[in-house]
């Protein structure tokens, strides 16, 4: 029985980020940790690298706007945003939890030395970068090894362009789709 589906997010989308963004995620004073809090950094930490893309320089994994906009204005390089979003529960069946997500790649737009060309490449390299997100996670759930009664994304995966206008001056892309998880 799995009820940590959203911390299971947070570990799976972190492997795609480099140690020194995630380091930086890590701030919560030790007196205020909520319980468990050491032991998913430490998990976190301790992934191998083989799936980071370098790029990436800011990880969020929330639904809090207040939180998603301080950290978009701080954000320097490439961001991976996660959002989470309504359930369907069917409890007792395999893959009867079904979650919306939302996974972005994007980039701050309003930089002053941007032109038209600057922009359409940082839009294709948020592109990429999300495509090579989805691809991976296809190859990790057809792996032999992959739990049964999950999927990390039922397909189709439908991909939409970020409006700087209302994603805090950054854009990119978002891909939206559905996983599956077991709940007993």
């Amino acid at each position: 029985m799995n009820m940590d589906l959203i911390i299971d997010l947070f570990k799976y989308y972190s492997r795609f980020v480099p140690k020194e963004a995630l380091k930086k995620i890590f701030i919560q004073p030790e007196q205020t940790r909520k319980n468990g809090y050491p032991e998913i950094e430490t998990e976190v930490l301790s992934f191998p690298g083989t799936n980071v893309i370098e790029e990436i320089g800011t990880f969020i994994v929330s639904v809090n706007e207040d939180f998603l906009s301080e950290r978009m204005k701080n954000a320097a390089r490439f961001i991976l945003f996660v959002e989470y979003g309504k359930f369907s529960i069917t409890h007792g069946i395999s893959n009867g939890a079904l979650e919306s997500l939302s996974i972005t790649v994007a980039h701050n737009l309003s930089k002053n030395n941007n032109d038209n060309l600057n922009e359409i490449i940082l839009m294709n390299d948020c592109f990429k970068i999300l495509d090579t997100i989805i691809r991976q996670m296809k190859e990790d759930q057809e792996m032999l090894d992959f739990c049964g009664d999950s999927e990390l994304i039922k397909y189709p995966v439908e991909y939409q362009v970020v409006d700087p206008v209302v994603f805090y001056g950054c854009g990119g892309w978002a891909a939206m789709f559905q996983n599956s998880n077991t709940i007993l």
